[in-house]
């Protein structure tokens, strides 16, 4: 794999930057914090998405940028001869991933989860195992010479990736575990409480059932046979009542034609006889009319009569109320006189009262003479008052007296009057009668038109009495045969229906028992089965079982080539590194390092601290080698991280040596440093340094 170029846009730190990779050793050179480091994590980024990062999606993009702008990476790299280009990015409010992948132009992938997938099939390892093959860190370095021999092992058979072993191991363990538990669970299904097979006991059952149905089998045939037989009795039976069926709708249809006749001829005969009763009712109805008309004669005058009583009983109510008004008048006129008296009684006894002496209550002279002539003067006029009244009362009287007559008279006129009112409501009372006869006389000759008009529509009616007569015992005798059959056809097929239902029944009861030997066949199948399933879960248990002891026999093969090929490889490094002055690293079986100095081995704590991890970092790239051998040496790059920490200047010149010399092996090795001083050992130069506002730039030289 050889990576071209990197293009990032609004990724952590960087927001706009292009960089083409170049061949040979490289490398990223700036302060701590500008993003050297960044760069790789992006190309992690591109291929594996957000399992790659560091942090979360929101930390990715540069935090200046806007809303509306996208975080992306481009990156072309050529594999196994072919040219790739990975395309991811994060835009919209949530950070939507979206991803392309092309091969040789053309589109192989798209989606983000898609193209991850993708590129892990194509590069045939996942994110972990491609960032440890290319990835050296000073930080691993230090881990690795740091850690005791317990610790060490098992973190560099991880890096190799032999841990996986023992996951297929404990896998293999773990179906093998489970395929004995699914065995002792089928076999608690097979053996009853009593320790005998449920399999024999649901065979006994099973021949139990068998019988049964064999005996149902037999008697089913009996009631098909019983079935046959009413069927066959009912078909003869209804043969026979078909007959006397269609001989009684004959003779019924008859019956009716013969019927109708005798309505009619019944209808013309009751007509005729309802028409005679109407007249004689005519008749009657006449002479009533005419015994009441003979009455009205003796109201003949009745009319006048009554004017001429009401006009005398008028006209003396007349006079009644003018007489009253009369005595009414002269009694007013009586009132006011008798009082005039009293006033003047009541003067008299006043002026006698003072007596002569007293002044008049008028004048108010003193009386003397004049009280004698006023007192006369009372009497006087007191007596002619008297005499008006006397003569009041005659008159009153007088007009009593006429009243009294008028009275006689008008209660004399009122009796006759009343009389005659009597008379008239009788007269009234005839002419009803004769108006209600009349009107019940006219609708009687109506409905004697109208039923004449019958009659004659009806005309001459031939109808036979003795004939309807013996159509009627025929229809009667055929009826109750007719009855008679089908009373005993309803009982055949009761019976047959009830041989039916019987039937019905047995062979639900025979369904239910062939239920029962069809769930005890699939019982005794699923038991077959089971017996079946354990015998090839034992083959398949012990297949495990040979399998766990090749998989641990391939683990410890694994572990101890791998041992001496690190040795190997460090070695080389180790002797290219040093220019020859060591030629040998060993691991021990702890994988603690050995160096060989003058063909003794010595522990690497003997050497100086920057031998010590001169010694690590080639353990670290024999392990890369490793790694990229194992997946087919399709990977030429590797990536160094600060691993200067502790060389002086002389050793950080042989390790650039060295590296410069390791082009064979790796066709690009990138070093990320922040010691500036290494611009004179490489052959390209990446700078990256930040601007003012925090914006991390690249330059090439």
């Amino acid at each position: 794999m050889i990576i071209k170029n990197l293009s990032l846009k609004n990724f952590r730190k960087f927001k706009d930057v292009t960089i083409e990779f170049p061949d040979g050793v490289t490398g990223i050179v700036g302060l701590n914090g500008v993003g050297k480091s960044t760069i790789f994590e992006a190309i992690a980024w591109v291929l594996y998405g957000s399992v790659a990062a560091r942090t979360s999606a929101d930390q990715i993009k540069l935090q200046s940028s806007k809303p509306t702008d996208s975080c992306l990476v481009v990156l072309e790299f050529v594999f196994e001869e072919e040219n790739y280009r990975i395309f991811r990015e994060m835009s919209g409010k949530y950070l939507s991933t979206s991803a392309t992948a092309t091969v040789n132009g053309k589109i192989a992938a798209t989606g983000a989860e898609t193209v991850s997938k993708f590129v892990q099939k194509k590069l045939g390892m996942d994110f972990k195992s491609f960032f440890t093959s290319i990835f050296a860190k000073q930080k691993e370095l230090n881990v690795l010479s740091s850690m005791n021999a317990s610790e060490r092992r098992p973190l560099i058979l991880k890096m190799l990736g032999i841990d996986s072993l023992d996951d297929v191991i404990k896998e293999i363990k773990s179906d093998k575990k489970e395929k004995d538990s699914f065995i002792e669970k089928i076999n608690d299904e097979l053996i009853d409480e009593n320790g005998k097979e449920k399999i024999l006991k649901l065979k006994d059952k099973l021949e139990v059932f068998k019988k049964q149905k064999i005996e149902y089998d037999k008697v089913l045939k009996d009631f098909r046979k019983k079935i046959d037989s009413s069927k066959k009795e009912i078909e003869n039976i209804e043969k026979k009542f078909n007959n006397y069926k269609k001989e009684y709708e004959k003779i019924k249809i008859k019956k009716e034609k013969l019927t109708d006749k005798k309505d009619i001829f019944e209808d013309k005969k009751r007509l005729k006889e309802e028409v005679k009763k109407l007249n004689e009712k005519i008749n009657e109805r006449q002479k009533i009319i005419d015994k009441e008309k003979k009455k009205l004669k003796e109201f003949k005058d009745l009319e006048k009569d009554i004017k001429f009583t009401e006009k005398q009983f008028n006209e003396n109510k007349i006079v009644l109320e003018k007489i009253i008004k009369i005595i009414e008048k002269k009694k007013t006129l009586k009132e006011r006189i008798v009082k005039d008296i009293e006033d003047i009684e009541l003067k008299s006894k006043k002026i006698k009262k003072l007596g002569s002496s007293a002044e008049c209550p008028t004048c108010e002279r003193v009386l003397s003479d004049q009280y004698h002539v006023l007192i006369n003067k009372f009497k006087d006029q007191i007596k002619k008052f008297e005499v008006d009244i006397s003569s009041f009362d005659n008159e009153i009287k007088k007009e009593k007296e006429n009243y009294d007559g008028l009275i006689r008279r008008q209660k004399a006129l009122e009796k006759k009057k009343n009389y005659y009112e009597i008379q008239y409501r009788e007269k009234e009372k005839i002419n009803t009668t004769i108006n209600n006869i009349l009107r019940e006389l006219n609708q009687e000759k109506t409905d004697i038109d109208f039923k004449n008009s019958k009659i004659k529509k009806i005309g001459e009616i031939p109808f036979n009495v003795k004939e309807f007569e013996n159509v009627k015992k025929q229809i009667d005798i055929i009826y109750k045969n007719y009855q008679s059959y089908l009373s005993i056809l309803n009982e055949k097929k009761d019976n047959f229906s009830k041989l039916n239902i019987d039937l019905e029944r047995k062979e639900s009861e025979k369904k239910l028992i062939s239920q029962e030997i069809k769930n005890l066949n699939d019982k005794i199948g699923q038991l077959e089965d089971f017996k079946n399933k354990i015998k090839q879960e034992k083959k398949t248990i012990h297949y495990l079982t040979i399998l766990t002891d090749i998989m641990s026999s391939f683990r410890i093969h694994l572990i101890s080539r791998i041992r001496p090929t690190l040795s190997s490889y460090s070695s080389d490094f180790f002797e290219r590194l040093t220019d020859g002055k060591y030629r040998e690293i060993e691991l021990d079986e702890n994988y603690s390092l050995m160096v060989y100095d003058d063909n003794e081995a010595f522990q690497i704590e003997r050497f100086s601290g920057g031998e010590e991890d001169l010694a690590n970092l080639c353990l670290r790239l024999a392990i890369s080698e490793v790694i990229t051998e194992r997946s087919g040496g399709a990977f030429n790059f590797i990536i160094l991280d600060e691993i200067f920490g502790s060389q002086d200047i002389n050793r950080r010149q042989n390790i650039m040596k060295a590296l410069n010399s390791l082009s064979s092996k790796f066709r690009q090795i990138f070093l990320i440093t922040h010691i500036d001083d290494i611009k004179n050992y490489v052959e390209n130069i990446i700078n990256v340094n930040e601007d003012e506002n925090g914006i991390s730039k690249i330059k090439l030289e």
